[in-house]
């Protein structure tokens, strides 16, 4: 009997060290170098440089009107003002290393902003953007709200473009395009070549320190927190007991937060697939990563970002959300659906440990 049983237990640790040892081989068999080469090369070195293009160009619209408000300045600053936040969309998801370091979405996307510490700035005509207290009054949406005034027609918003409010203006927009600059630079190889680091042969493996575990704990704190939460989650109501909270919208003044959305669930999904090369899709089938019903993971992602994308939503989303907001609460659940998935399944296939903490135990 004690034989049997030591034959019995041997067995068992035999093949659960066979099978740990296949999963990691298999972990191992990946090579992350072309993986981390496409998307670093492909994906984030250029949505970094289109930021800093589009963001130089809204600082230069700015000026432009400043000098000269018309309502052809106008409107060409609010076309800049539009095309820096899509651009932005897609720096969102790579929130480590060099925009880590410049604090490049606090100083970018911070919303909704204090409209009483802006107009407190306006009426003593001093400020310093880089004080605490003016962390939310700086921004895409601070510029939102001086170039989109509900309560004003164009004519008279124009008028009021005077004195502080325009210095005001100039120094949002210079300190987004100068920052929006620093990250992009410190990517560059001509510059502080962080990509020169991220693709680097010291940075493979998915330890805290390496690439991948970066990548994927960026990109899920920024999906969970920002995505789900800020640009969907918060204004519908869901982290409010039900009450909706309108003036939390990402593009609240401007009316185009849905189409902002939409093109941040299309960055992720570029980013999960690596563009028309290699990416995490590949990752996930080449270690053979399953859910816990034994479906193949790589598939059951990509069918969940087209799921998001059929939901049917349409600005401005603070009429969605006032007159139907039932698909807005479908696709709040659909992203929670995809979360589980990126930062359960993904992330204990691939080995890597989430080192932040959310907020509600997701």
């Amino acid at each position: 009997m004690r034989n049997l049983l030591f034959f019995i237990f041997g067995t068992i640790v035999l093949a659960s060290c066979t099978t740990d040892g296949e999963i990691l081989g298999k972990m191992n068999d990946f090579d992350q170098g072309p993986m981390l080469q496409n998307i670093g090369n492909e994906l984030i070195l250029p949505v970094y440089q289109n930021l800093s293009t589009s963001t130089q160009e809204l600082k230069n619209s700015v000026e432009i009107l400043v000098e000269a408000p018309t309502l052809e300045s106008l409107e060409q600053a609010r076309t800049r003002l539009k095309q820096a936040r899509l651009d932005w969309q897609y720096c969102s998801p790579y929130q480590f290393g060099p925009a880590e370091t410049y604090a490049l979405s606090a100083v970018l996307n911070i919303y909704p902003i204090d409209v009483n510490q802006i107009e407190r700035n306006l009426s003593e005509e001093t400020y310093d953007l880089n004080t605490l207290s003016n962390s939310d009054a700086r921004g895409f949406q601070t510029l939102g709200y001086f170039l989109h005034q509900p309560d004003l027609t164009d004519e008279e918003l124009l008028a009021a473009l005077t004195g502080t409010k325009t210095d005001y203006m100039l120094a949002v927009a210079t300190q987004i395009a100068s920052t929006s600059l620093s990250v992009y630079t410190a990517w560059s190889s001509e510059g502080g070549n962080y990509l020169g680091t991220f693709t680097s042969e010291d940075a493979f493996g998915v330890n805290v320190g390496s690439s991948v575990g970066k990548l994927v704990n960026a990109m899920n704190q920024d999906f969970e927190r920002n995505t789900r939460d800020g640009k969907i989650g918060i204004p519908a109501g869901v982290r409010s007991l039900g009450e909706p909270i309108l003036t939390a919208t990402e593009a609240y003044y401007a009316d185009y937060s849905v189409e902002l959305f939409e093109a941040s669930i299309s960055a992720y999904h570029q980013l999960y697939t690596g563009g028309s090369d290699v990416g995490l899709d590949d990752y996930l089938k080449a270690i053979q990563a399953t859910t816990t019903s034994n479906e193949e993971l790589a598939e059951k992602i990509d069918k969940q970002f087209e799921t998001i994308k059929m939901v049917s939503l349409s600005d401005p989303l603070t009429t969605q959300i006032t007159n139907d907001i039932d698909p807005v609460l479908e696709v709040f659940a659909e992203m929670q659906r995809l979360i589980v998935m990126f930062k359960t399944d993904m992330a204990s296939s691939m080995g890597v440990v989430i080192t932040y903490q959310d907020n509600d135990g997701d």
